[in-house]
């Protein structure tokens, strides 16, 4: 079944809160994460709120042409927050126990991949109902990556399956594909693993 559709909102007989609390997904964090910094994770994206999938990214912002770093590191989330009825991507800094960014999908949201570079999906950050920025997440892992990208293609075919057509989402002006490589520019285990006891 999937984690795409509305949760029902019908009540049970007996204890129909508990009941549709328990239909919720599970949790799922990062392969790159060990088990503590998952549970520290969950505990971020809160009680009324799954997270989808997760991974070690960077967050990066299109600039004249490139790319600029936005923050150098953190753990992003497809969130599906039950409280404000809709999807977020969300990055954490589970060390500061913040929500360092926080972006709410848009009807017709698609993330762009690349084949010159796997870690890298890109998308339009609209803002205000113009034209927004191209902002890129820069996986750790091409794993992780590709299964972000998998799990962003459901949604969207979700939502284009239950919706009738509406605004299409906004072209995407990607910097030129040379500046799209360049390498993770932290060391995530010395980042996470070194300063979690």
């Amino acid at each position: 079944m999937s984690v795409y559709p509305p949760t029902p909102t019908i009540p049970m007989m007996h204890g129909g809160a508990d009941r549709r609390k328990a239909k919720r997904p599970p949790n799922v964090g990062s392969r790159e994460l060990n088990s503590q910094e998952n549970e520290m994770l969950f505990q971020l994206v809160g009680p009324d709120a799954v997270s989808l999938t997760a991974a070690v990214v960077q967050l990066l912002k299109s600039d004249r042409g490139s790319w600029r770093v936005e923050l150098p590191h953190g753990v992003v989330s497809l969130v599906k927050d039950y409280a404000q009825r809709a999807y977020f991507l969300r990055i954490f800094d589970i060390l500061d126990e913040r929500v360092a960014w926080d972006f709410r999908l848009y009807k017709a949201f698609q993330a762009q991949s690349f084949p010159q570079c796997r870690k890298l999906l890109a998308f339009e950050q609209m803002e205000n109902g113009e034209d927004g920025v191209v902002v890129g997440l820069n996986f750790f892992s091409e794993y992780e990556a590709a299964e972000f990208k998998e799990h962003l293609d459901r949604r969207h075919a979700q939502e284009r399956k239950s919706n009738t057509p509406g605004r299409p989402g906004m072209p995407l002006m990607m910097p030129s594909a040379g500046s799209l490589s360049f390498t993770f520019l932290f060391s995530h285990s010395q980042y996470f693993s070194s300063t979690i006891r």
